[in-house]
């Protein structure tokens, strides 16, 4: 049994290893600071939402809150095929910068992938520059689209994945799920900052309109029921080499909620 323990020691001692250069790549990852807050980009938030009626009022509204300016931001929210209260409590903001497209077709590429579909018909509808998606159970602080365009502006990325966070309560199971998402959120910001990986996350993530368009959209991967992000970044990263990056700030940061039990 020695080669066992030997197999698996050596393995330990890798994954160590690998640990320490992702600490040290995020150490050395700079924090991004907004240097002047003139915005000029118009930017379309997108959100999927199916059965989010316990969600979507505070994600909405913590999009409202942004101090972004409302003439330069538009919010679509794409219905998908909810049975619960969604589409009239998105109803009720009466904002004329919300826009709610209901999803009601049977169409072959929703059923394969259905929050794909959701995204493309919502960016179809969009007029922004700035594509920013996240997911109906997140809410952001006030500056985060501010400072996601201003890095955009400033760091010529085209593709750009930004940090999101699970809350974390009491219980032992959200402190495992905060914990662990924490991680993964590093190793993220690691190796999209040194160009190792292709990693991110779609419940906070914003590129360019056009770049969606010129590599296709999710033509190619709209078979696949998941990778609306990391399978979306593949293509932008093939398309255009060194224009994708990792937006660490604070700021920027979206936070979700973690599955109360262990069902969920």
């Amino acid at each position: 049994m020695w080669w066992l323990f030997f197999i698996t020691g050596t393995l330990v001692l890798l994954y160590a290893v690998l640990f320490l250069f992702f600490k040290k790549w995020w150490s050395n990852a700079p924090v991004f600071e907004v240097k002047e807050f003139t915005p000029v980009t118009r930017l379309s938030v997108i959100v999927p939402a199916r059965n989010e009626e316990r969600n979507i009022h505070a994600c909405i509204t913590s999009v409202l809150q942004q101090s972004y300016p409302s003439e330069l931001l538009e919010i679509i929210i794409i219905d998908d095929h909810s049975t619960d209260q969604t589409a009239a409590i998105v109803q009720s903001f009466q904002s004329p910068r919300i826009q709610l497209i209901q999803l009601t077709d049977n169409d072959p590429a929703a059923i394969k992938s259905p929050k794909k579909y959701a995204i493309q018909k919502g960016i179809d509808k969009a007029r922004g520059q700035l594509i920013i998606t996240t997911d109906a159970d997140c809410t952001a602080n006030t500056n985060w689209l501010a400072t996601i365009e201003s890095y955009y502006r400033q760091s010529g990325k085209i593709f750009i994945a930004a940090p999101v966070k699970i809350n974390s309560y009491s219980n032992v199971l959200s402190k495992f799920q905060s914990l662990d998402f924490l991680t993964m959120q590093g190793i993220t910001a690691a190796v999209v900052d040194k160009q190792f990986l292709n990693m991110c996350n779609g419940a906070n993530l914003a590129y360019e309109r056009s770049a969606f368009f010129e590599v296709g959209g999710f033509t190619g991967i709209d078979t696949i029921a998941s990778g609306d992000d990391m399978l979306l970044m593949n293509k932008m990263v093939n398309k255009y080499p060194g224009r994708a990056g990792f937006l660490k700030s604070a700021d920027a940061i979206v936070t979700t909620e973690p599955a109360m039990s262990w069902s969920d």
